[in-house]
């Protein structure tokens, strides 16, 4: 398919901003388009050069090149590149250096208030999204007016299940520009958080992916409104596109994980991505959450093996009263995992829970 003509609008503001378009493909989840639009730009004052440089250093911590941004940004640097730097140690570290990068956060912020920093306040934000601090999150960008302000507005309240006040925002970056990329990424999201708008944010994304290309982020949501929708098979065909795109992608990964659960894949091949994104990826949330579920499976079915009867059962008897096991013990946790495996217990308890 040929892209789409751009509105009047958006074509205006592509001619008179310099960054449009390394902006435009950072919130698309372009991010090596974001990296050579931001290089190839020319700022035309101090306010666009701090941005220019703000999208840069985002897009290479988005494709797993901390140690850039941690090299080249320092100490004497304005406030919002000293936040993109802690950003980038809190992505790239362990627990403790996430801690770390959270307290220098707060730190940073009683020096400099968010208010008065449209790109330190939308860092700040995103790493207290990140920490699902979101009432911290909404303290850093509430008073905001840029459409990346109001679209972490929105996506704070989405996360707090307040999608009537998510609603609200999206209609706020209606006004000031609905054809914007950020505006039209927040509506989708807040349809999708109704529970009813699945497939309206399927066109949102579509027609994104038809205008600027598909990139693994809108991949990834086409595949989340198709997989609720109740269309597997065309979730795992932009999966696997999305895996084309970037193999080493965790949230395609842990997608397509839960995809190949629904489309009852063999456990080997399910097995096989959910090694991989464990060694690659052990810090990412799915992952992490495979862990935890999988630890209290674990204990759950060693305690009923040790408060299992002593008289031998057959396996179908074990299955029976509630098992996957055949030594009649009662798995506790596992209960509701009856007659499955391991496997597909922990892969189902997670996709219950997204």
């Amino acid at each position: 398919l040929l892209p789409k003509r751009a509105s009047a609008a958006t074509r205006g503001a592509m001619s008179d901003d310099a960054l449009f378009d390394a902006r435009n493909n950072f919130h698309l989840g372009h991010y090596q388009g974001a990296i050579t639009d931001a290089t190839n730009a020319a700022p035309r004052n101090d306010a666009q050069q701090l941005e220019r440089d703000v999208l840069l250093y985002r897009a290479y911590i988005e494709q797993g090149k901390a140690t850039v941004v941690t090299m080249e940004i320092n100490d004497s640097s304005p406030p919002a590149l000293r936040a993109v730097r802690l950003l980038a140690q809190y992505k790239s570290g362990d627990e403790s250096a996430r801690q770390a990068a959270v307290a220098s956060l707060r730190e940073l912020l009683t020096e400099v208030p968010p208010a008065s920093d449209t790109h330190l306040s939308a860092v700040a934000a995103s790493i207290f999204c990140h920490e699902q601090d979101y009432a911290e999150a909404l303290r850093c960008v509430h008073q905001g007016q840029s459409l990346e302000q109001l679209a972490l507005v929105s996506h704070a309240y989405v996360a707090m299940h307040r999608t009537d006040l998510a609603e609200k925002q999206v209609a706020l970056m209606q006004k000031q520009d609905d054809d914007a990329t950020l505006t039209q990424l927040a509506n989708a999201e807040a349809l999708i958080a109704k529970g009813s708008g699945h497939q309206e944010a399927c066109n949102i994304y579509q027609d994104l992916a038809e205008k600027y290309g598909p990139s693994p982020l809108l991949l990834n949501n086409m595949a989340t409104c198709h997989l609720a929708l109740g269309r597997a098979e065309e979730a795992e065909q932009c999966l696997q596109e999305a895996l084309g795109k970037n193999p080493s992608d965790p949230s395609t990964i842990a997608n397509l994980v839960v995809c190949l659960q629904h489309l009852k894949k063999t456990p080997e091949m399910v097995a096989r991505y959910i090694t991989q994104l464990r060694a690659d990826q052990p810090r990412h949330p799915w992952a992490e959450a495979y862990a935890t579920l999988e630890r209290n499976f674990d204990r759950a079915a060693a305690q009923g093996a040790a408060e299992a009867p002593r008289a031998p059962r057959s396996p179908s008897a074990a299955r029976a009263q509630g098992c996957g096991r055949a030594d009649g013990g009662l798995c506790g946790e596992a209960l509701a995992f009856a007659g499955r495996s391991p496997l597909s217990a922990v892969i189902e308890a997670l996709a219950a829970q997204s």
